[in-house]
């Protein structure tokens, strides 16, 4: 049901709207209560006579049609879903071998560590190879290990 749910290639925002709106089954007034949004705002966007949102409406929207923000975003703007990365990205300083990562790591827009600022690894520092699990410390292929020595000052 996900690829039901990616928006088409060159699909307005209302086009969008209206065709999640109607596989869930929802009623504006149903889709505008689960965004937190008036029930006019989604006949409007709807029928095309508002077509930039506000963040806390994209979000609201994104959480009402049950789909991520970056499809809502990209109808938009226009342009194309780009998928996430199948791999994990980690932060090699902060990260505890053998434990998850943590989920700020996981923003698709992240690239440093919001704890100490590191740049976020999704792959091996030896070989290259995508991160994509972090049950163990050690890469699969080459067996180097996934953190990142500290430095001692």
């Amino acid at each position: 049901m996900d690829t039901l749910k990616k928006p088409k290639q060159a699909e307005s925002l209302a086009a969008y709207v209206l065709r999640i709106r109607k596989i869930l089954k929802l009623t504006q007034f149903e889709l505008a209560s689960a965004a937190g949004i008036h029930s006019r705002s989604v006949g409007k966007i709807e029928r095309g006579l508002t077509t930039r949102l506000n963040r806390k409406t994209l979000q609201g929207l994104a959480v009402g049609l049950r789909v991520p923000v970056e499809y809502l975003e990209a109808t938009v703007l226009g342009s194309e879903v780009i998928e996430a990365p199948q791999s994990i990205k980690f932060c090699p300083a902060c990260w505890k071998p053998g434990s998850a990562a943590d989920p700020m790591w996981g923003n698709l827009r992240a690239k440093f560590c919001y704890l100490c600022g590191t740049q976020l690894r999704a792959n091996c520092a030896n070989c290259g190879e995508l991160v994509v699990s972090l049950k163990y410390r050690y890469c699969p292929m080459c067996g180097y290990s996934y953190k990142e020595p500290i430095a001692k000052t």
